[in-house]
C-alpha cells in the first residue's frame, strides 16, 4: 500500500502501549463514546475533548500520544486541519469518518503516525463481536501496525485493509448508492401521499423489511446521510447510473415492452451471479423472522 509504511528498519516493539495516552477529539458524540470505552477496557488513559469539556481539542493533541478523531464527516476535514500544527513525530493519529481521502490526507501533513478508520457500525451496538472496521494504515510501521490491528482484532473485529481511494469508492456503493434509492422511495411516498401505515396492512414480509429500512434511515441525522452524500468524490457516477437505469425502465413502460424489462432483469442477474441463490436463502430466513417479530408486536398492541 502507498505510504504504509515509514522509511527506515521497522522498530522492534511498537511504540505505543496500554500506558499510552489516548484523546478522543468529539468524544462526546456516540462513535467518540464507542471508541473511548473501546480504549479504557484495555487500560488505556483516555481524555475526552469535546465543545464543553474542559479538555480542549488543543490540549488533547499537544498532550496524548494517541489521537482519535470522532467528528462529523462535515467537519473532520477542516478541525483536522486547524490542529495538525500542535502534532509531533511521536504520536498516532486516527479518524472514525465515513470517507477517507480528505481525512488522511489532512493528518497527512502532521509528522505523526496515520491511519484512517471507518467503523462499518453504529455508536450504539452493544458487542464488537463480527463487526468490520475498514482501515487505512498509510503511514505507520509495520510493528506498530500489527500492535493496533491487534487490538480491534483481540475484539473478534474484522479488519479490511485499502487505501482511502479504494475505501471511498467502495463507499459510493455501499453507502451513496443504497442511501440515495432508500432516500427516493421516501421521497416517492411523500409526493404521492401514501400512508404508510396503510400499506403496512397489506403488507408482504419483503415489504415490511424494505420499509423498515426506510425507516430506519428517516429516524436518523439527515446531516450525517447528506454529508456521505455529497463529499463522496464517486457520488456523480452513482447519480447518472441511477438516472440512466430509470430513463431505460421509463422507456419500457412507455413502449409496453415485458421483454425489454425481462431482457434487463436477466442481465441483472447474470452479473451477480451465484450470490443471488445465496442472498435469496439468507434473505428468507429474515423473512421468516420478520413474520414472527410483526405477530408479536401486534400481539402485544406495539
Amino acid at each position: 500500500m502507498d505510504d504504509h509504511h515509514f522509511s527506515g528498519s521497522a522498530p522492534v516493539r511498537p511504540r505505543w502501549s496500554t500506558d499510552s495516552s489516548v484523546a478522543v477529539i468529539g468524544g462526546m458524540g456516540e462513535m467518540g463514546r464507542l471508541f473511548a470505552n473501546f480504549f479504557r477496557d484495555f487500560g488505556f488513559p483516555v481524555g475526552i475533548a469535546d465543545l464543553e469539556t474542559a479538555l480542549t481539542p488543543e490540549q488533547a493533541i499537544r498532550e496524548a500520544d494517541i489521537l482519535v478523531f470522532a467528528l462529523p464527516l462535515h467537519q473532520a476535514s477542516e478541525t483536522i486541519r486547524k490542529l495538525v500544527p500542535h502534532t509531533r513525530s511521536s504520536q498516532l493519529l486516527m479518524d472514525l469518518t465515513s470517507l477517507k481521502s480528505s481525512p488522511v490526507r489532512e493528518m497527512l501533513e502532521s509528522p505523526a503516525s496515520v491511519v484512517g478508520l471507518h467503523p462499518m457500525f453504529g455508536g450504539r451496538i452493544t458487542s464488537f463481536t463480527g463487526q468490520t472496521l475498514a482501515a487505512c494504515p498509510v503511514r505507520i510501521s509495520p510493528a506498530d501496525w500489527e500492535w493496533l490491528k491487534g487490538l480491534f482484532t483481540s475484539r473478534d473485529i474484522s479488519v479490511k485493509e485499502c487505501t482511502p481511494e479504494e475505501h471511498d469508492k467502495m463507499m459510493s456503493i455501499i453507502q451513496v448508492l443504497f442511501h440515495l434509492t432508500t432516500m427516493l422511495i421516501g421521497r416517492a411516498l411523500r409526493d404521492l401521499g401514501i400512508d404508510i401505515v396503510e400499506t403496512m396492512e397489506y403488507t408482504s414480509p419483503s415489504y415490511r423489511i424494505e420499509m423498515n429500512l426506510v425507516g430506519r434511515i428517516f429516524a436518523q441525522n439527515p446531516g450525517l446521510y447528506a454529508a456521505i452524500t455529497q463529499m463522496n468524490p464517486h457520488s456523480g457516477e452513482i447519480f447518472s447510473a441511477l438516472k440512466e437505469g430509470l430513463q431505460a425502465y421509463e422507456q419500457f413502460y412507455n413502449a409496453g415492452s415485458l421483454e425489454g424489462f425481462m431482457e434487463d432483469f436477466e442481465r441483472s442477474a447474470r452479473h451477480l451471479g451465484d450470490f443471488c441463490k445465496s442472498a435469496y436463502r439468507e434473505s428468507s430466513e429474515l423473512l421468516d423472522f420478520s413474520v414472527q417479530l410483526a405477530h408479536k408486536n401486534n400481539k402485544n398492541g406495539s
